[in-house]
Formats: C-alpha cells, structure tokens, sequence
C-alpha cells in the first residue's frame, strides 16, 4: 500500500504537468507528434506494467522471507519447479502430517475432561472376624466427581532440520484410578498434576532432523507401538481408562520417558509412511530406583502407514529394576536383585468411509520376587525370582458420521472392550511382589461413548458428549480365605464429557 501511495504521488507531483505540457505544445504546433505521443503512451503502459510486476514479485518474495520466518508451511509453490522436485515436497508434506509433527511453530492443545454424573464402585475397609482374624468389608462407594482426563498444553516446531517441543499435562487426579482399582502401576502412571511439577513435564525435548532421520533428547512418549497416537480427540472417549493406550493405563509402559530417542519417519509414492524408532529412558513407572544410575528402558517400533486408512506398528520393550526390600536379603551369595520385564505388542488402526477399527495386543514377560518365610517364626530367610505373563487386549470399534453444516463437523458412536490377564490383588503392595500378583486372573472393561464434534475454525475443533464405562466384578483370587477377597468388584461410572484440540 506504500508502495502504491508513492507511486500514486510521484505521478502527481511530476508526470501530471509533464503530460499537461505535452498537451499544450500539441494545441500549439498542431499534433505534429501525435505518432511519437502514441509510441510513447504504448511504452508508458508497458514500464506500468513492468512496476506492477516488479512490486508484485517484491511483495511476494517479501511474504515468502516471512514465513520461512515464522515457520509457516507454503500452500503455493512457484511454477518453475519441476516434477522432481514437486514430488519430493509431495512426500515431505506427506511424511509431516502422518507423523503429526507440522512444519514451524504451533501451540499444541488436547483437553478433555467431564463430570461423573453417576456411578458406584466397591472399597474395602479391613475389619477382623469372631476368632480376631484380620479381613476386608466391602462397601459400596458412590462415583461422582470431576476431573480433566487430558491436558496437554504447549508448543512444538518442527523446522528443516530443527525439531523441538514443550509440554505439560495439567491431568487431574481421577477417583476410580484412587479408590476401584488394585492395580499400583495404574496411579502412578497417571502422571497428574497434582503429583507434582515433574510430574506434570509430559514431553520437553530438542533435536535434529535430516533426510527423515531424527535424533532427540529429552522427556518423550516411548517409540512404542502407537501409543503417541492417542494424543488427539479421536472418537471421544473420556476417562483415563478409555483415553489412553491400555499398556500405558495398565502401567506396564511408562507414557513419557527421559532418555534419547533416534529413528527415521519417511514418505514414499506420496501415500506410504514407514517409520522406525528406538529409545532409552530411565525406565519410570513406579519405583525409587527408576530415577538412578541402575536403571534402564529400552522401546523400540517398526511401522507401516497407507494414508488415513491403515497404520500398523510392531513394539519391543525391555526394562530392568532393583528390588529394595528387605535391603539385606541375599540371593545366591549376591545380595540385591535385579529384575526386568519384556514385552511385545502389535498395534493396528484401520479406517474407512467413516469406520474405525483400533487394536492392540500386548504380552508382557516379568520377573518378580516370591519372599520366603520361616513358617514357624514369619522372619524372613531369603527370596526367589520368579516369571509370571500378562497380556493385554484392545478393541474399540466407531462410526462417525460427517454433516454438511455451518458448524457441526461429525457425529460418533464407538465402544471398547479391554481385557486383562494377570491381576494385581492390591495397590497397596510392592508392584514387584510376586504374592501380589496372579498371572491366571484376568478382568474385562467395556465403554461406550457417543459425541458430536465441530468443525475446524483458526485451527481448533472441540467435542462434545457421554461416556459409559464398566469394569464387571470378577474373581481373581481363588486361594483367598475370606470370599469377598477373592473378587476384582470392580466399577460402573457414567461421563459427561466435553474437549477440544488444536
């Protein structure tokens, strides 16, 4: 527009009496230069149109400087590229939205949470029977409560060869994850807020990025399976139980890890993405001694993906740990005790005209410790390995219907049925005790979720709707004395929900 006034001015100030001159020496000499008048308004026309072009260009190169400044991605690419080219940006761009790492900065925002509006669960409050025996009286427990299942706030960027993000997860506690479940891995997996501020770091990290080849560090999601694909809305489901990947709400993944991260995230025939990732971490879920020199995490995937309709991943971890009590015992002549967990998964999401079909399936291969006692004096006199399995496995089936309206993007109905084998008797023992843990015990959760979604506007879109979320009750401990410990009672709850994502 400046450019345009001065112009503008310059005309007034110069051309004009030129031209009104020109006009008067006409009237004066009788147009003898009426052919040379016309030759040179032609070449005044076209000097015109050679400034415009040039502020045209100017404009754009100034507006191109901009946002290679600010990290912005090109929707127009200059003609004079050939095919070669064309088609490599075609991959990159490819590459940047199945791996969901957009080019240059941008705010990263996933909140959800709602309001249990009815529900019940069943705790356990010890007692002694009519010979002084310790046991368990189960009561009924009412399930109505708020919280926020997700909340991760912060900034990403993703340069050409920079890639760096930052941010915390504002979770609050939930009640279900406090009082109904048995499991130990489960809570301290949560990773809440109200835990603590470094509890709340949920990925910081910085690296580099070259021909599809990355390398960070920092706190991250654990190259596994396709956990880091539940970061998003998706089909709406609220709860922690239903809002993340089974193996993470199981705990027996951590969700974020500090460590280094390296793997290679590549396009090909525009439409195929494959990627291949390891990590090593610190390793921490539950334990003291995750935050020590003696620990270690090792995560690994290999994956496929074809556009929106198939992405598939195979996942390796690795995990070792220190068992701390008592800090005495001896093992063979070695005193402490080193025990770790492998696990395999195989992840799959499918989709089309509408349809979803999330699945996951995890095995998991620990070691634990089995103390033994003295059976006359109950002193403790030495303690065992031992090698029990879970497995883990996920299916949540949805529909989302798409509107042509003003504001509503879609509607969606979708359920899920998780189950689990190898239960946890209580959370209030040690999560590597092997008496705390029964690898032939196995319970089920089924939910269902129905929610509306908007569109998209300046690049945030939101959701919302209801939750339905059961765990049956189900026996567990067939060894128990006392029968209503013999039993997961599990719990029903009932979620008024609402979201929204950037």
């Amino acid at each position: 527009m400046f450019k345009k006034m001065f112009t503008l001015l310059i005309a007034v100030l110069f051309v004009v009496p030129f031209v009104v001159a020109a006009d008067d020496f006409d009237d004066d000499f009788g147009g003898g230069f009426e052919e040379d008048g016309e030759d040179s308004e032609e070449e005044k026309e076209e000097e015109e149109g050679a400034s415009e072009q040039k502020q045209s260009d100017e404009q754009s190169e100034s507006d191109a400087a901009m946002r290679d400044l600010m990290g912005a991605v090109e929707t127009e690419k200059p003609a004079a590229k050939n095919n070669a080219q064309q088609n490599q940006t075609n991959q990159q761009a490819a590459a940047e939205e199945s791996s969901v790492l957009p080019k240059g900065l941008k705010p990263v925002l996933l909140v959800k949470g709602g309001f249990t509006v009815m529900g019940s669960h069943k705790y356990a409050v010890e007692g002694k029977d009519s010979e002084g025996n310790k046991i368990n009286t189960w009561k009924n427990g009412n399930a109505m409560f708020g919280s926020v299942d997700e909340g991760i706030l912060g900034l990403e960027y993703l340069g050409e060869h920079v890639i760096a993000k930052g941010t915390v997860n504002l979770r609050t506690d939930n009640a279900l994850m406090e009082n109904a479940v048995t499991n130990p891995l489960m809570k301290a997996n949560l990773h809440s807020i109200m835990d603590g501020a470094a509890n709340a770091l949920y990925e910081v990290y910085g690296g580099v990025k070259f021909y599809d080849v990355f390398i960070k560090a920092g706190k991250m999601i654990p190259e596994y399976g396709l956990i880091d694909g539940y970061q998003e809305l998706g089909m709406g489901f609220a709860t922690p139980f239903l809002s993340r990947s089974l193996i993470v709400v199981e705990g027996f993944i951590p969700e974020t890890d500090a460590g280094l991260a390296l793997g290679y995230n590549g396009t090909f025939m525009e439409d195929h993405n494959v990627f291949v990732g390891v990590s090593l971490g610190t390793g921490s879920v539950n334990s003291e001694f995750w935050d020590s020199d003696k620990t270690m995490g090792i995560y690994g995937r290999v994956g496929y993906a074809f556009r929106d309709y198939l992405k598939a991943a195979v996942a390796f971890q690795y995990r070792t740990d220190f068992y701390s009590y008592p800090n005495d015992f001896e093992y063979n002549g070695k005193k402490g005790k080193d025990v770790n967990l492998i696990g395999i998964g195989v992840h799959l999401k499918g989709g089309y005209a509408g349809f979803e079909m999330p699945v996951s399936f995890d095995y998991n291969m620990m070691k634990m410790v089995k103390m033994e006692k003295d059976p006359e004096t109950k002193e403790f006199v030495g303690a065992k390995k031992k090698s029990p399995s879970g497995m883990l496995l996920s299916l949540a089936p949805g529909y989302a219907y798409h509107f042509d309206h003003e504001w509503i993007d879609k509607v969606s109905i979708a359920v899920r049925f998780d189950f689990v084998k190898g239960v946890y008797l209580s959370k209030n023992d040690n999560y590597l005790d092997f008496d705390n843990f029964k690898k032939g015990s196995s319970y089920y959760r089924i939910g269902a979720t129905a929610n509306f979604f908007t569109k998209e506007l300046a690049g945030v879109r939101g959701m919302a709707g209801l939750t339905f979320l059961m765990q049956p009750k189900s026996k567990v401990d067939p060894d128990k004395a006392n029968k209503d410990d013999k039993y997961n009672h599990g719990f029903t709850t009932i979620v008024l929900q609402a979201g929204a994502e950037f």
